[in-house]
């Protein structure tokens, strides 16, 4: 499920309204239900003195300072 592993922050839902031009017309414009996702990254954070991998959204990234993995090659 896509749910920050610090904070919490997960899917919330709202309309997607139909774009238009005239006042009265936007009260009877359609409204579709759609999800909003959370801007969610794999990092690593120091937990307890662990190093964990963790899915944090940008605002937690930002707070925290998380880490992003190192991408790790193995010569063949």
């Amino acid at each position: 499920m896509t749910v920050c592993d610090i904070c919490g922050k997960g899917v919330q839902y709202g309309h997607n309204v139909r774009h238009t031009h005239s006042g009265q017309w936007e009260k009877r414009a359609t409204k579709t239900r759609r999800i909003f996702l959370p801007n969610l990254h794999k990092g690593r954070v120091l937990i307890d003195g662990v190093v964990r991998n963790v899915r944090a959204c940008a605002s937690c990234i930002a707070r925290y300072g998380v880490k992003y993995s190192p991408r790790v090659s193995v010569a063949a």
